[in-house]
């Protein structure tokens, strides 16, 4: 079966030099919240499936991209208007091994739900080279370099976002879903879970991608031959678009159901799945929007609240 599908990938940025991988983990450690003890909440919207929140800069609205997946990036229109100083550059490729150099800024205050974020690093980036990005209207995606620094919990039913550093100051149910978070290059979290038993590591959490929970290709090949995935369906995947530009070669692709995810205290059934060659492990916004979903980076832990009408 040959299909055609179009995808954004995670802005996944792999650093070229070992000198700039050391510069790129301590830029992105950076930033704190203003604030102490506190607890706002700010609605967002769902555009084309990806959540945009309303930021405030130089007292001045944008909308950003809410992404796990990726540190903060600006569009290079907002870093100009804004006038905000170059402090490095670095050589960087997206996940199809296309390079460009980016440009590291710094700004001075990023306000979220009236929660100021101070002295974020964010990549300077050209929104104007993907269309889906442009015809989204954003100014830049608040990622995971920023998003570390405080607990979010995010509702989808509601379309609203909590943010706190203190996460006895929310509502929580007993009954919780529960997984730990391990936290790689600038605050980007994965986790690790059973595959019908078999486990695999670094999962993405990954609010950037807007597809459901995609699994190893090899791992999803395996399971196949050994016949632990039997309803699936076979496709030819073009059209993928990487941060720098489309990508047009064929893959193969599965889409499929899988009888058992285990995710952390949890193991859930009948779990939809897809998988595609050269496309990284991750849990999307497709997964997340059936749960209310809390992050918190300080106690490394995901909790997932089950909506009653998730399917």
């Amino acid at each position: 079966m040959n299909k055609t599908r179009v995808f954004i990938y995670s802005v996944i940025l792999i650093l070229i030099t070992s000198c700039a991988t050391s510069k790129a983990v301590k830029y992105f450690k950076e930033g704190k919240t203003k604030q102490e003890n506190f607890k706002v909440t700010l609605p967002f919207e769902i555009k084309n499936g990806w959540i945009i929140i309303p930021v405030e800069i130089n007292n001045k609205n944008y909308n950003f991209l809410f992404d796990t997946g990726t540190p903060t990036l600006v569009s290079k229109e907002l870093a100009k208007s804004l006038n905000l100083k170059i402090i490095d550059s670095v050589n960087v490729s997206d996940v199809f091994n296309k390079k460009q150099t980016n440009q590291y800024t710094r700004i001075e205050s990023i306000g979220i739900g009236k929660i100021d974020f101070v002295e974020t690093v964010a990549l300077i980036n050209d929104f104007n080279s993907i269309p889906m990005w442009s015809s989204l209207n954003i100014d830049g995606f608040i990622g995971s370099s920023l998003l570390q620094h405080a607990i979010w919990d995010i509702d989808f039913d509601k379309k609203q976002i909590i943010i706190t550093d203190n996460e006895s100051k929310l509502s929580l149910p007993e009954k919780i879903i529960e997984n730990k978070l391990f936290i790689g290059y600038a605050g980007i979290p994965s986790i690790a879970c059973k595959i019908n038993g078999e486990k695999v590591w670094n999962f993405d959490v990954d609010f950037g991608y807007n597809g459901d929970l995609v699994i190893p290709f090899s791992e999803f090949e395996k399971q196949k031959e050994n016949g632990q995935i039997s309803d699936f369906t076979e496709s030819k995947t073009t059209g993928s678009i990487g941060i720098y530009g489309k990508h047009d070669n064929a893959r193969i692709s599965y889409t499929g159901i899988i009888n058992e995810l285990e995710f952390g205290n949890t193991i859930l059934k009948k779990q939809k799945v897809y998988s595609e060659q050269y496309l990284g492990r991750r849990f999307g916004l497709d997964f997340f929007k059936n749960y209310r979903v809390i992050l918190n980076w300080n106690s490394k832990k995901i909790k997932l609240i089950e909506y009653n009408n998730s399917k």
